[in-house]
């Protein structure tokens, strides 16, 4: 469900007006059941987005910013179910060694007789108008996820050798046996049925979670 309500009803809602001569450094966008999104919200995904893509500048369009807010709304929902359900999260040296491995992927090329990977990042981080805890938080937050699918709704798929035939003459380039293929056969065809199940489910929570659209130009 989808609820609009004038942005100054909501400044009453959730507390007094602000003085005048306030200076306003954010604007709330969205209210996803009890959680805020907000303007800046919106641009820090943008940002991200573009810099782990190798994408320079941001896209910062309507278009660019509705695709960002789903995004954004989805997230909100599973960081509540993880919440609720109690899921594993990590460690800050695995969120540590989460940006280290990035730097070193994406940055090692671009480093000189002076500067480590690390270093060569948070320029190249600024420079998008982000920081390295803005990325730290959103790599664990996709490990996270990936542990939540794990957990959540591969267990529950099911393979039969039907849909393993199916896909393995599906399969295009030198033929090879059957059984020296099905293991990752299988793991393709789980990841793809769990990602459809995560989709479903995320379709679902939409529908039943009250969400708020401020900014009615991201409806």
């Amino acid at each position: 469900m989808r609820w609009l309500i004038p942005h100054f009803a909501l400044t009453l809602a959730l507390g007094s007006a602000p003085p005048l001569g306030a200076v306003v450094v954010d604007r709330i966008a969205v209210i996803v059941a009890n959680q805020i999104i907000t303007s800046s919200d919106i641009e820090t995904r943008l940002r991200l987005s573009a810099f782990e893509n190798g994408a320079a500048p941001a896209d910062f369009s309507l278009a660019a910013r509705r695709t960002a807010l789903q995004s954004l709304i989805d997230q909100r929902l599973v960081g509540k179910e993880m919440e609720l359900g109690h899921y594993p999260r990590l460690e800050a040296a695995e969120r540590a060694r989460l940006v280290s491995a990035f730097a070193v992927s994406a940055f090692t090329f671009a480093v000189s007789a002076f500067n480590s990977s690390m270093e060569e990042m948070d320029r190249a981080l600024a420079r998008a108008g982000l920081q390295r805890k803005d990325l730290e938080e959103d790599l664990a937050r996709q490990a996270e996820l990936l542990t939540f699918l794990s957990l959540r709704f591969r267990p529950a798929v099911q393979i039969s050798d039907a849909d393993v035939d199916t896909r393995y003459r599906e399969r295009t380039g030198p033929r090879v046996p059957l059984d020296e293929v099905r293991q990752s056969i299988e793991q393709s065809i789980t990841a793809e049925q769990a990602d459809r199940e995560l989709d479903a489910w995320l379709a679902a929570r939409r529908k039943s979670t009250r969400i708020v659209f401020v900014d009615r130009d991201l409806q």
